[in-house]
């Protein structure tokens, strides 16, 4: 298969997309890395006038730490997370998420903030973004503004983004010692799309539960945190009755549609298995 005809650009700098997103709007795509949008094209899934490479644009392909976030730009590779360059809870998560990513071709050319604006609801970084409560960045030649994960995403493959408006960056929360991070992923295959995946942050103060989250993906029209299962444990100590407490909650609380890879009563198993691994 081949893709429609369409026009290409490739700017050099933000307010170059900035200008053809407000000249072209839905008309026009962004293209970072292309492991979504290019299989969709193929297929004519998608038929987009114009393509905006942001391959050659500077400042977007950054990792840094800014106080109590961790921001990460739109062009990050899926592999650039396997090995983070600092240490801590946060680390630990994104290295083992990143390589549930697909397969190693796609973590090496695939784009963190492409993955988010995408809105897969088995992504990995969709689930980690919603579990995080992390903050999307996004401009336009209208000005920028913020998006917080729980309303940025509506549905499958639906943002709140605009048409003219591109993803720059996403922050997610700093998570110091007193912080321990979990999660859990169920492919059919390595590299396939999560069936269903769990991901886990718990804090710590006095030995007990001072403050969990909890999100899954692969369980509705978008990842969601699991707020039955958090509640559960707090002021609790982290030990096996508050996990399975916990975990029997999160299964009752999700409302999965069954599909090829599983019914609805086979993911709700999934999810109450998994959010056991994920706090363990």
């Amino acid at each position: 298969m081949k893709p429609a005809a369409f026009r290409y650009e490739r700017p050099r700098d933000v307010a170059g997309v900035l200008d053809l997103l407000a000249e072209h709007g839905d008309e026009a795509k962004i293209l970072a890395g292309g492991q979504s949008l290019v299989p969709m094209m193929n297929f004519r899934l998608a038929r987009p006038e114009m393509i905006i490479d942001i391959g050659a644009v500077s400042g977007l392909d950054q990792v840094t730490r800014n106080g109590d976030h961790l921001t990460i730009g739109t062009r990050v590779r899926h592999v650039d997370l396997e090995r983070p360059d600092f240490d801590g809870p946060l680390n630990s998560l994104l290295a083992v998420a990143a390589r549930h990513v697909g397969h190693i071709p796609i973590r090496l050319r695939g784009t963190f903030g492409g993955s988010i604006a995408h809105a897969d609801p088995a992504a990995e970084w969709c689930l980690l973004a919603q579990t995080l409560d992390a903050d999307v960045a996004v401009a336009s030649a209208r000005g920028k503004r913020v998006i917080a994960a729980g309303d940025l995403f509506k549905s499958a493959f639906i943002t709140s983004i605009d048409d003219d408006e591109l993803l720059t960056e996403v922050r997610l929360p700093w998570l110091g010692p007193d912080w321990k991070t979990g999660f859990s992923e169920f492919s059919r295959r390595a590299g396939d799309f999560a069936v269903v995946a769990v991901a886990s942050a718990i804090r710590l103060a006095d030995g007990r539960i001072a403050e969990a989250r909890i999100g899954a993906a692969g369980v509705g029209a978008t990842a969601i945190r699991l707020t039955q299962a958090e509640a559960a444990l707090a002021g609790q100590p982290l030990g096996p009755d508050a996990i399975d407490a916990a975990s029997e909650l999160a299964s009752e609380e999700v409302d999965p549609r069954g599909d090829i890879h599983g019914s609805a009563d086979y993911r709700r198993d999934l999810v109450q298995a998994l959010t056991r691994r994920a706090l363990s």
